[in-house]
């Protein structure tokens, strides 16, 4: 709000003053380019599509999900659903998904004038991002408040370091000349008909598969990364590697490799990093994201 006559500025809560606190004059005009924060960020699906690249609002709008806090359902969600239906006429997503507010270890929500806010950076250097990642997933329903575990990061740290002992013991077993390749499902059932175990394995890989991606779809995201959590560490790393060691072969190789590289893929939305450089370490192509895979 503006004093006309000092050409001064008023800031205020929102009730109009009477008059000027600094100079007493009552000619006060309401400044008209001031757009309250909420109602600026209610644009954001379409205005932000409506800048870009030639095409981006005709491609991208309406999008599928927003995922947000559930605490500025009132502030945010509601002001982006009304504005994208009065400028576009359409609603500007299909699904919202709100996520819990993550506490500090004693359960009170973090606040700068408490004191007891954790720099998630610092985290990451002792932990790794992709073990702090997935440590927030794991174990928590979505929606979920949740209070900031130690004993959580430390497993989740862990278990990336299990997933390197993995990728360094099939580099260790590889055969001679032999390449490291995926195979399909159907090339390694074939190749899995002598061994019961390997048939076993196959087909406890390919039902996880259709649990995680199930879990995935309905955003059960804790459900999916626990499964991938025991199946990994208990049943592939626990009990089929330690069998295969003492019958390693090419076949079982091939088994063993392809196997690996499905539980990357699958534990890839949780743990981008470390997938992702498995994969190239492999050198096993461009990226675990664009490259062909075998139907599970």
């Amino acid at each position: 709000m503006s004093n006309v006559k000092s050409g001064g500025w008023i800031v205020t809560n929102g009730n109009k003053p009477q008059n000027c606190p600094n100079c007493g004059s009552t000619d006060l005009e309401q400044d008209p380019d001031t757009l309250d924060t909420w109602f600026s960020s209610g644009q954001w699906p379409f205005a932000t599509l409506r800048t870009s690249q030639p095409g981006d609002f005709e491609k991208f709008y309406p999008t599928s999900v927003m995922e947000t806090a559930y605490d500025i359902l009132k502030a945010w969600v509601s002001r982006m659903i009304m504005m994208g239906i009065y400028v576009t006429g359409e609603v500007p997503f299909k699904d919202v998904l709100f996520h819990g507010i993550v506490n500090d270890p004693y359960g009170k929500k973090m606040s700068k004038s408490k004191g007891n806010v954790v720099n998630p950076l610092e985290l990451v250097d002792q932990y790794g991002a992709d073990a702090v990642r997935f440590a927030l997933v794991y174990g928590n329903a979505t929606g979920n408040d949740q209070s900031l575990s130690y004993p959580k990061l430390e497993a989740a740290r862990k278990f990336t370091n299990k997933l390197w002992n993995i990728g360094r013991f099939i580099e260790t077993k590889r055969i001679a000349s032999m390449k490291y390749s995926v195979l399909s499902m159907e090339e390694i059932e074939k190749k899995a008909e002598n061994d019961g175990k390997d048939k076993e394995i196959i087909k406890k890989v390919q039902k996880l598969s259709k649990e995680i991606t199930k879990n995935l779809d309905e955003y059960n995201f804790n459900y999916a990364a626990e499964a991938l959590y025991d199946f990994v560490w208990h049943e592939f790393a626990d009990k089929y590697i330690e069998d295969i060691k003492n019958r390693i072969n090419p076949d079982s190789y091939l088994i063993l490799t392809t196997l690996y590289f499905i539980l990357l893929k699958l534990l890839h939305p949780f743990m981008p990093f470390v997938t992702e450089e498995i994969y190239q370490r492999f050198k096993f192509g461009k990226s675990i994201m664009i490259d062909s895979w075998p139907s599970i």
